[in-house]
Order: C-alpha cells, then structure tokens, then sequence
C-alpha cells in the first residue's frame, strides 16, 4: 500500500493542535508568577533509605573485589603457564598454599 504525504496548505480546515498547545504553555509560563520556592526537607528523610542500600552497595563492591582477585589468580596462572610453555621450562607441581 502506497501512503501519500499530505502537505499543509492554506485551504486546509484542519486544527493544528501541536503549535496552539505550544503557544499555550509557553503564554502560561510567560504569565505565572515568578516568585522563589521554599522547601524544607527533613534531615533524617534519607536515613531509611540509607539503613536499606548500604549493606546491598558494601555487598556489591565485596562482589566486586572477590571478583577482581579471582580473575587476576586466573590471569596470573595463565600468563605463567604461557610462559612456561614458550621457555619450554617445566612448572614445579602447584601446592595447596600457592593457590
């Protein structure tokens, strides 16, 4: 199916609502009164959601640090086996304590 564009023309009859819409906020916010804010926040407000996050946020960066060792022991051993193989050198049997 061949859609075909219709372009505005002055004979057009249809309403555009998009640029009256437009020109209405823009008049309204022109025309509100400018005056300052005042808030007040309570200091303890956030505490709640401080007392929640914080043990998933000290979570998420142990996460983060039992990751990064595993991956850098995981690098390691592969750089010296890699190493070791190009050397043609044979690595001692790995102990227990030199995981």
């Amino acid at each position: 199916m061949a859609h075909s564009l219709r372009t505005s023309t002055a004979t057009d009859s249809r309403p555009r609502s998009v640029p009256v819409a437009l020109t209405l906020l823009v008049t309204a916010l022109a025309l509100g009164p400018w005056r300052e804010a005042h808030a007040y926040i309570d200091p303890n407000s956030a505490g709640p959601l401080y007392q929640f996050l914080f043990p998933f946020l000290i979570a998420a960066a142990s996460a983060l640090a039992a990751a990064r060792r595993y991956i850098a022991r995981l690098w390691s051993r592969l750089v010296h086996a890699v190493v070791t193989a190009m050397r043609g050198e044979r690595s001692p049997p790995e102990t227990p304590r030199d995981r």
